[in-house]
């Protein structure tokens, strides 16, 4: 009777344990949970957080109890400074249990987009999502990836034009201080107007490290951050249409604190004719220049294929041996 007793004894006091410890896992569950959509709404509000507002018509938590996560439904951000909104269908977060520092986000379309100034963007994908890390105040980890997407802009002109991208991937990491960055673009054929030529299908591929610039995950993305920055592009290539034609770069870099460019970088480009032809469409106004720029490159190649050169940037201004190229504009 006294052992039965004892039993009992136990028995209840185990189960009082258990009903503890999973009011607590669902305190905890709940807290970091709620950790996870303030990150988000942080990285949607930037550093401008007074002047960003982020609201959901239905905001629920889900996944509880092997995922962290949050659902977002008629996810609308407005800029109050510039007007600009933001609207996009959901919004699903998660990170798991054993990470909860990790969150993968999937964002489901369109997405449109309203400058507040007569310009207006929809966007519509297959596939979209992303993952963050944080670390100890800021992200030390950012990616994203996507599949079919098509872009459709005008402007308060009403001119029209429509962008289609086969898929694209990219990251930035902090890689011990330096900033790491990475992209991938494959076919992306712009129409810049609705009844205009569509330009010749167009990859892109970068790698490329900024020193010292890991803290920049936390900052706002401008490109004045880079002022005052160097680092190396390891490659940049663009490619245009499906018979070879591309330009392909590397090379150490560096901004003055004016923010003009500075670097040697070596220079390989193959098919400058359709290159040309592909600018000359999209920026009209340049035609001249680049077709200029193009016979250049034609008489300097001698019927070869491909050229590589070598192009030296100082304080802007650019030139490939005596050649002066111009100067480029500050960042």
């Amino acid at each position: 009777m006294a052992r039965s007793s004892r039993t009992g004894k136990v028995l209840k006091w185990a189960v009082i344990a258990v009903v503890i410890l999973a009011v607590l896992y669902a305190a905890g569950w709940f807290f970091i949970a709620r950790t996870v959509k303030a990150r988000i709404f942080a990285l949607l509000e930037g550093t401008n957080g007074q002047d960003v507002v982020v609201q959901c018509s239905e905001l629920g938590y889900q996944g509880f109890p092997v995922n962290f996560g949050f659902s977002c439904r008629d996810l609308h951000v407005r800029d109050r400074a510039t007007n600009m909104t933001a609207d996009l269908p959901g919004l699903l977060a998660r990170a798991p249990v054993y990470s909860p520092w990790a969150v993968e986000t999937t964002l489901e379309g369109p997405l449109t987009l309203d400058s507040g100034h007569g310009v207006m963007v929809r966007s519509e994908w297959s596939a979209l999502g992303g993952k963050m890390i944080y670390g100890d105040d800021a992200p030390r980890f950012l990616s994203f990836s996507f599949e079919d997407m098509t872009t459709r802009f005008s402007n308060a002109d009403d001119q029209e034009g429509t962008l289609t991208i086969e898929g694209g991937e990219g990251l930035t990491r902090d890689n011990e201080g330096d900033l790491d960055v990475a992209l991938s673009i494959s076919n992306a054929i712009l129409r810049p107007q609705n009844k205009a030529d569509a330009l010749d299908p167009v990859s892109i591929n970068l790698n490329a490290t900024v020193e010292n610039g890991g803290a920049m995950l936390g900052e706002p993305i401008r490109l004045e951050a880079l002022r005052g920055k160097s680092g190396i592009v390891d490659q940049a290539m663009l490619t245009i249409g499906t018979h070879g034609s591309h330009v392909a770069l590397s090379g150490p870099y560096s901004f003055d604190a004016q923010g003009y460019l500075s670097g040697n970088f070596k220079v390989e480009l193959a098919g400058i004719d359709i290159l040309a032809r592909a600018i000359g469409i999209a920026i009209p106004e340049s035609a001249n220049a680049v077709n200029t720029i193009a016979g250049l490159v034609n008489a300097l190649a001698s019927g070869q294929k491909s050229l590589a050169v070598t192009v030296k940037v100082d304080g802007g201004k650019a030139s490939m041996g005596f050649i002066r190229l111009g100067r480029l504009p500050p960042i």
